[in-house]
C-alpha cells in the first residue's frame, strides 16, 4: 500500500542519517584525544571591553561541522572536545558571533579564518552595529505639519531637517554610543531633548516641536 511505501521510505531517511551521524562522530571525534579552545570576545577598546558577558554566543564552524557556545561571566567561550583535525596544520575555522537578543553585534573581521592551537586562547573583537546615524521626522507638535531647518544634535555633531521635516544625523566613530542623548532647536518653538536613544534599533525617531508662546 501507499502507506507502507511512505513509511518504508521515511525509516529508510532515518537509517542514512543515523549512518552519516555515525560517521561523523567516527571522523571527527573518534580520531584521537579531544581538546579545548577559549576564545576572548572583546570591543574595539580592547581584552578590557567585554562584550555581553554570559549572553553572548560564538559559532566555531570547521568545514559542514559547527558549534555553538555561550560567553562566561569573564567575556570567554570554552569550546570542549575539539577534535584533534582542527589543530592539523593549515587547518582553519571560522568564528561568528551574535546575541540571541538580536541587538546587532557583529565580527568586526568577519571574513577572517583562525588556526587553533592548543594551549592558546583567540581574540575575538566584536562591534555593534548600527550606531552611526539617527534619522526620522521633525513635525509640529499642535498642526502636525513638517518643519524645516530644526536643528538636530548630540553632543559634537548636529544636522538640520530639510523641507519634509526629514532629517539624519550621522555619528562619527569617536562619538559612537549605544544610547544617546539627542536636542532638537528651533526659533520660535520650545527646545527638545530625549535622554538614553538606543540608536541600534535602527528605528526612526520622531520628533514633536511645541510652538513657544510668549506672554505680552
Amino acid at each position: 500500500s501507499s502507506a507502507g511505501i511512505k513509511k518504508t521510505i521515511s525509516l529508510g531517511i532515518i537509517a542514512l542519517i543515523a549512518i552519516a551521524a555515525a560517521g561523523f562522530y567516527i571522523y571527527f571525534y573518534a580520531s584521537g584525544k579531544a581538546d579545548e579552545i577559549t576564545v576572548l570576545v572583546h570591543g574595539k577598546k580592547g581584552k578590557d571591553e567585554l562584550v555581553i558577558p554570559g549572553r553572548g554566543k560564538v559559532k566555531l564552524i570547521y568545514g559542514d561541522a559547527d558549534v555553538i557556545e555561550t560567553t562566561n561571566d569573564k567575556g570567554e567561550v570554552v569550546f570542549k572536545q575539539i577534535p584533534p583535525v582542527f589543530f592539523k596544520k593549515g587547518a582553519t575555522v571560522e568564528l561568528q558571533f551574535f546575541d540571541p537578543e538580536n541587538e546587532p553585534y557583529r565580527v568586526i573581521n568577519p571574513d577572517s579564518l583562525y588556526e587553533l592551537n592548543k594551549g592558546k586562547y583567540i581574540s575575538l573583537e566584536v562591534l555593534l552595529f548600527g550606531l552611526n546615524k539617527i534619522k526620522g521626522v521633525v513635525q509640529n507638535m499642535i498642526t502636525g505639519l513638517p518643519l524645516d531647518s530644526v536643528r538636530v544634535s548630540i553632543i559634537g555633531t548636529e544636522t538640520y531637517s530639510n523641507q519634509f521635516g526629514e532629517y539624519t544625523l550621522s555619528i562619527p566613530d569617536t562619538l559612537q554610543d549605544k544610547f544617546q542623548n539627542v536636542h532638537a532647536f528651533k526659533n520660535g518653538f520650545e527646545p527638545w531633548e530625549m535622554h538614553d536613544v538606543p540608536v541600534q534599533t535602527k528605528e526612526e525617531m520622531p520628533i514633536l516641536l511645541k510652538p513657544s508662546f510668549k506672554k505680552k
